[in-house]
């Protein structure tokens, strides 16, 4: 089975129909201000309209309120979560709007990957970042083969066409991808897009 592919930080109609048309599995919509590829709920709205209900539509939040959750929810499959959400308050978060929940857990070491398991009961996805989130770094991979995860997960953090088959060799189940196919900070490339997925989906 072909891993999944999630390319997050989609900003544009062109870009958001090339990775349909080359079986994206996931498209992430950023709700973060500090972030190049940050969107209002409205531009997202206009963006995800015709994305195809295979496809699952994820937003990216960083300790978002309730009132923000509200306004976004009938949009959106998977709220990603970036911030310091707790257990309580992604169980709160399940419970008031009945979405999957991917909770990111940020790498620096073994240790730091290993936090993933107090989370375990609550969500639907990991994904296992660097801790720079929307700035270009990786984590040792090689942490991935010491977890015992039970749950589907991604992996994200300067990942791209070059090095994938080093993060592929673990067998997660998909990939989180974002400035590795883009051509400038938040533009995405239709051509970066299309190789990379008929490479991983090959």
């Amino acid at each position: 089975m072909h891993p999944k592919v999630k390319i997050c930080g989609m900003t544009d109609a062109k870009t958001i129909q090339t990775a349909i048309d080359h079986k994206v599995d996931y498209l992430g919509f950023v709700f973060y201000p500090k972030s190049p590829r940050n969107l209002s709920p409205k531009q997202a709205t206009a963006l995800i309209k015709n994305i195809p209900n295979h496809i699952s539509k994820v937003a990216v939040l960083v300790d978002e309120t309730d009132q923000f959750l509200e306004y976004i929810k009938n949009d959106f499959d998977f709220f990603q979560l970036h911030g310091n959400e707790d257990v309580k308050r992604i169980k709160e978060i399940k419970q008031k709007y009945n979405k999957k929940i991917i909770k990111v857990i940020k790498v620096t070491d073994e240790k730091s990957a290993n936090t993933y398991q107090q989370f375990t009961n609550e969500v639907d996805m990991f994904l296992f970042d660097s801790p720079a989130m929307e700035k270009t770094a990786s984590f040792d991979w090689q942490i991935l083969s010491k977890l015992k995860i039970t749950k589907p997960y991604l992996v994200a953090g300067s990942i791209n066409i070059n090095n994938v088959d080093a993060v592929l060799k673990y067998n997660p189940f998909g990939i989180d991808i974002s400035a590795g196919v883009e051509s400038s900070i938040g533009v995405k490339s239709n051509k970066k897009i299309i190789e990379f997925l008929e490479k991983v989906k090959s």
